[in-house]
This record gives C-alpha cells, structure tokens and sequence, in this order.
C-alpha cells in the first residue's frame, strides 16, 4: 500500500526526464486515506468472484427453501427487497472504481506518450549519427580516390 508521502510524490512527480521511465500501476494513484483504504477493500470484497458465487448461491438456496420450509411463500417481493438495499453503495463503489481506473489510464497513457517522445529524440539522434558516417564514408571515398575495393 502507498503512503501518504509516496502519494504526494507519486502524484506531483514531473514528467520523466529523458531516458528515465516510469512503471504506471493502479497502486500508485490510490487515495491513502482512510476512505480511500475502505474504498479499495470495498471494491476487492464487491469485485470478487466469491462473492457472486455466494450471492448465487444465497437466491437459489432462499428461492428453493423458501418454499419449502415455509419462511417465505412468496419469495420474489422480500429478495427483491433484501437483494435492492445494497445496491446503491455498490454503484457509488463502482463509480470509485472507475474514477481510479480512468486516472491510472490517463498516467499510463501520459507516461507512455513520454517514452514515445524520448524514442523518437533517440531516433532522430541516430539519424544524426548515421548522416554523419555516411558523410565521413564519402569522404573516406573521395580520400582514396574511389577505388574499387576500398
């Protein structure tokens, strides 16, 4: 987990000198506070296989028993309403969810950008480099008089 000094860092680092790159990961644009600490085990909890599983699994016990130990004869009104209370927090946990994946797009997006700027400087440093020899080739060729071989 990022603390909140890295956070600090982390969020007002500049952007990455040349030849210097960045390693972009949701971790790194979490919120260390306390909201955001619950928000994260919010979304782990919500987002997990196990519990759509034991959800599943929880209606069709309530679907099957309800009827037939008696606790529920009716059983679609009272799971609707169990099954509606808690969705409301799960949305606004979604939203947090992708507020966090949008602001780790957009700093891999910013990051990636920045090694494409850095390869093409080194690129056109080569260019350089490759005029350069083929410049002192000729003149090597001019030297030696164009001779076949040479």
């Amino acid at each position: 987990m990022t603390s909140p000094k890295q956070w600090q860092a982390l969020s007002q680092a500049p952007t990455s000198a040349p030849g210097a790159h960045r390693l972009v990961v949701s971790e790194h644009h979490r919120r260390p506070d306390l909201l955001g600490r619950i928000a994260q085990l919010v979304n782990e909890f919500v987002g997990s296989m196990w519990v759509f599983v034991a959800v599943t699994f929880g209606i069709v016990v309530w679907l099957f028993a309800g009827n037939i130990v008696g606790f529920d004869k009716t059983p679609w009104p009272l799971l609707l309403t169990i099954l509606n209370l808690p969705q409301l927090s799960i949305m606004i946990s979604l939203q947090v969810s992708a507020n966090l994946a949008q602001r780790t797009s957009d700093a891999r997006a910013m990051a990636d950008h920045e090694t494409i700027v850095v390869l093409h400087k080194i690129n056109l440093q080569q260019l350089e480099l490759l005029e350069k020899q083929d410049g002192e080739l000729a003149l090597l060729k001019q030297a030696l008089g164009g001779k076949p071989g040479a």
